[in-house]
Protein backbone atom coordinates (compact mmCIF):
# COMPACT_ATOMS: atom_id res chain seq x y z
CA UNK A 1 0.00 0.00 0.00
CA UNK A 2 3.10 2.32 1.10
CA UNK A 3 4.33 1.99 -2.99
CA UNK A 4 1.30 2.84 -4.47
CA UNK A 5 1.03 6.04 -2.41
CA UNK A 6 4.34 6.80 -3.16
CA UNK A 7 3.74 5.95 -6.84
CA UNK A 8 0.21 8.21 -6.83
CA UNK A 9 2.32 11.18 -4.92
CA UNK A 10 5.69 11.02 -7.90
CA UNK A 11 2.27 11.19 -10.20
CA UNK A 12 1.29 13.82 -8.94
CA UNK A 13 4.26 16.02 -8.67
CA UNK A 14 4.99 15.59 -12.05
CA UNK A 15 1.52 16.68 -13.57
CA UNK A 16 2.27 19.39 -10.78
CA UNK A 17 5.59 19.80 -12.18
CA UNK A 18 4.09 20.10 -16.08
CA UNK A 19 1.53 22.60 -14.73
CA UNK A 20 4.40 24.43 -13.96
CA UNK A 21 6.49 24.32 -16.58
CA UNK A 22 3.45 24.83 -19.52
CA UNK A 23 2.81 28.76 -17.43
CA UNK A 24 6.77 29.40 -17.82
CA UNK A 25 6.94 27.94 -21.57
CA UNK A 26 5.60 31.27 -23.09
CA UNK A 27 8.48 33.22 -21.00
CA UNK A 28 11.68 31.22 -23.32
CA UNK A 29 9.43 31.93 -26.35
CA UNK A 30 10.40 34.69 -29.07
CA UNK A 31 8.61 37.87 -28.94
CA UNK A 32 5.89 37.01 -31.82
CA UNK A 33 4.35 33.81 -29.48
CA UNK A 34 1.18 34.70 -27.82
CA UNK A 35 -0.22 32.45 -25.18
CA UNK A 36 -3.60 33.42 -26.67
CA UNK A 37 -3.23 32.53 -29.88
CA UNK A 38 -0.15 30.24 -30.22
CA UNK A 39 -1.16 26.38 -28.57
CA UNK A 40 1.13 24.38 -26.31
CA UNK A 41 2.60 22.69 -29.20
CA UNK A 42 3.94 25.19 -31.01
CA UNK A 43 6.03 26.88 -27.96
CA UNK A 44 7.62 23.27 -28.21
CA UNK A 45 8.26 23.60 -31.90
CA UNK A 46 11.19 22.46 -33.65
CA UNK A 47 13.87 25.04 -34.05
CA UNK A 48 13.23 26.84 -31.26
CA UNK A 49 16.23 27.61 -28.59
CA UNK A 50 13.34 27.51 -25.35
CA UNK A 51 11.20 24.46 -26.90
CA UNK A 52 12.58 22.15 -24.29
CA UNK A 53 10.22 23.64 -21.47
CA UNK A 54 7.39 22.89 -23.16
CA UNK A 55 8.95 19.07 -24.37
CA UNK A 56 9.59 18.60 -20.70
CA UNK A 57 6.27 19.53 -19.94
CA UNK A 58 4.80 17.34 -21.97
CA UNK A 59 7.47 14.50 -20.53
CA UNK A 60 6.24 15.35 -17.26
CA UNK A 61 2.62 15.27 -17.84
CA UNK A 62 3.06 12.10 -19.70
CA UNK A 63 4.97 10.29 -16.73
CA UNK A 64 2.42 11.61 -14.14
CA UNK A 65 -1.00 10.90 -16.21
CA UNK A 66 1.54 6.80 -16.21
CA UNK A 67 1.94 6.37 -12.74
CA UNK A 68 -1.27 7.58 -11.53
CA UNK A 69 -2.66 5.02 -14.30
CA UNK A 70 -0.80 2.29 -12.60
CA UNK A 71 -2.33 3.15 -9.44
CA UNK A 72 -5.91 3.31 -10.22
CA UNK A 73 -6.16 0.69 -12.52
CA UNK A 74 -8.89 -1.59 -10.61
CA UNK A 75 -10.83 1.57 -10.01
CA UNK A 76 -10.80 2.63 -13.75
CA UNK A 77 -10.93 -0.97 -14.97
CA UNK A 78 -8.78 -2.44 -18.20
CA UNK A 79 -11.12 -0.35 -20.95
CA UNK A 80 -10.59 3.37 -19.22
CA UNK A 81 -7.08 2.08 -17.92
CA UNK A 82 -5.59 1.22 -20.72
CA UNK A 83 -7.06 4.48 -22.68
CA UNK A 84 -5.48 6.30 -20.36
CA UNK A 85 -2.16 5.08 -20.05
CA UNK A 86 -2.67 5.41 -23.93
CA UNK A 87 -3.17 9.03 -23.30
CA UNK A 88 0.27 9.44 -20.91
CA UNK A 89 2.38 6.85 -23.44
CA UNK A 90 1.14 9.22 -26.45
CA UNK A 91 1.98 12.55 -24.36
CA UNK A 92 5.36 11.06 -24.62
CA UNK A 93 5.61 10.87 -28.22
CA UNK A 94 4.25 14.11 -28.23
CA UNK A 95 7.26 15.22 -26.66
CA UNK A 96 9.31 13.50 -28.50
CA UNK A 97 7.61 14.66 -32.38
CA UNK A 98 7.18 18.51 -32.10
CA UNK A 99 5.27 20.13 -34.55
CA UNK A 100 6.44 22.95 -36.45
CA UNK A 101 6.42 26.87 -35.84
CA UNK A 102 3.96 29.26 -36.57
CA UNK A 103 6.01 31.10 -38.72
CA UNK A 104 5.28 29.79 -41.93
CA UNK A 105 9.04 31.02 -43.17
CA UNK A 106 10.68 28.47 -40.85
CA UNK A 107 11.93 25.04 -42.21
CA UNK A 108 10.92 21.97 -40.05
CA UNK A 109 10.73 18.39 -40.74
CA UNK A 110 7.45 17.54 -41.87
CA UNK A 111 7.43 13.69 -41.05
CA UNK A 112 8.64 14.41 -37.38
CA UNK A 113 4.92 17.61 -37.35
CA UNK A 114 3.02 14.88 -39.05
CA UNK A 115 3.73 12.19 -35.83
CA UNK A 116 3.34 14.85 -33.65
CA UNK A 117 -0.38 15.70 -35.01
CA UNK A 118 -0.94 12.30 -35.28
CA UNK A 119 -0.10 11.40 -31.93
CA UNK A 120 -2.30 15.05 -30.57
CA UNK A 121 -5.21 13.88 -32.00
CA UNK A 122 -5.26 10.11 -30.93
CA UNK A 123 -4.31 11.34 -27.26
CA UNK A 124 -7.19 13.75 -27.37
CA UNK A 125 -9.65 10.44 -28.24
CA UNK A 126 -8.05 8.50 -25.91
CA UNK A 127 -8.47 10.98 -22.97
CA UNK A 128 -11.92 11.64 -23.73
CA UNK A 129 -13.16 8.75 -24.00
CA UNK A 130 -11.19 7.01 -21.10
CA UNK A 131 -12.26 9.75 -18.79
CA UNK A 132 -15.70 9.25 -19.66
CA UNK A 133 -15.73 5.59 -19.14
CA UNK A 134 -14.04 6.36 -15.58
CA UNK A 135 -17.86 8.63 -14.73
CA UNK A 136 -19.42 5.87 -15.76
CA UNK A 137 -17.34 2.89 -13.84
CA UNK A 138 -16.62 5.47 -10.56
CA UNK A 139 -20.41 4.48 -8.66
CA UNK A 140 -18.53 5.79 -5.33
CA UNK A 141 -17.04 9.28 -6.72
CA UNK A 142 -18.46 12.58 -4.78
CA UNK A 143 -20.29 14.79 -7.01
CA UNK A 144 -17.31 17.53 -7.62
CA UNK A 145 -14.85 14.83 -8.73
CA UNK A 146 -18.18 13.50 -11.31
CA UNK A 147 -18.21 17.44 -12.02
CA UNK A 148 -14.80 17.67 -13.08
CA UNK A 149 -14.84 14.90 -14.81
CA UNK A 150 -17.76 16.00 -17.27
CA UNK A 151 -15.59 19.11 -17.67
CA UNK A 152 -12.58 17.12 -18.81
CA UNK A 153 -14.93 15.25 -21.38
CA UNK A 154 -16.56 18.53 -22.69
CA UNK A 155 -13.76 20.05 -22.68
CA UNK A 156 -11.86 17.37 -24.52
CA UNK A 157 -14.51 18.10 -27.78
CA UNK A 158 -15.04 21.41 -27.53
CA UNK A 159 -12.27 22.92 -27.11
CA UNK A 160 -10.62 21.58 -29.95
CA UNK A 161 -13.87 23.14 -31.83
CA UNK A 162 -13.61 26.25 -30.74
CA UNK A 163 -9.96 26.42 -31.46
CA UNK A 164 -10.47 25.65 -35.43
CA UNK A 165 -13.81 28.13 -35.31
CA UNK A 166 -11.97 31.40 -33.50
CA UNK A 167 -8.09 30.53 -33.69
CA UNK A 168 -7.30 34.00 -32.29
CA UNK A 169 -8.39 32.37 -29.04
CA UNK A 170 -6.36 28.75 -29.83
CA UNK A 171 -3.89 29.01 -27.31
CA UNK A 172 -6.36 30.22 -24.28
CA UNK A 173 -8.96 27.32 -25.22
CA UNK A 174 -6.32 24.38 -25.53
CA UNK A 175 -4.53 25.82 -22.07
CA UNK A 176 -7.91 25.92 -20.18
CA UNK A 177 -8.34 21.94 -21.42
CA UNK A 178 -4.98 21.16 -20.04
CA UNK A 179 -5.70 22.78 -17.16
CA UNK A 180 -8.59 20.63 -16.69
CA UNK A 181 -7.23 17.43 -17.92
CA UNK A 182 -4.34 18.07 -14.99
CA UNK A 183 -6.55 18.65 -12.40
CA UNK A 184 -8.29 15.50 -13.12
CA UNK A 185 -5.52 13.48 -13.13
CA UNK A 186 -4.14 15.18 -9.72
CA UNK A 187 -7.46 14.25 -7.90
CA UNK A 188 -7.52 10.93 -9.34
CA UNK A 189 -3.96 10.84 -8.05
CA UNK A 190 -5.19 11.95 -4.64
CA UNK A 191 -8.12 9.22 -4.55
CA UNK A 192 -5.55 6.36 -5.16
CA UNK A 193 -3.23 7.73 -1.94
CA UNK A 194 -6.24 8.60 0.12
CA UNK A 195 -8.22 4.96 -0.25
CA UNK A 196 -5.16 3.53 -0.58
CA UNK A 197 -6.38 1.72 -4.16
CA UNK A 198 -4.32 -0.26 -6.98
Amino acid sequence: MESRRSTSLAGIIFLLSSAVLFLLAPLAMPSDYSWISNSISESGAQGLTGAWVTRLGFLTFGLGVILVALTRWDAWRTSAGLLLFGFGFLMLTVAAFSTRQWNADSSFNELESNLHSVSASVMGFFYGVGVLLVILFEKQASRAVKMLGWAAVVTSIAMPILVGVIPEFGGVFQRIMFAIAIAWFVVQGRSSMINGES
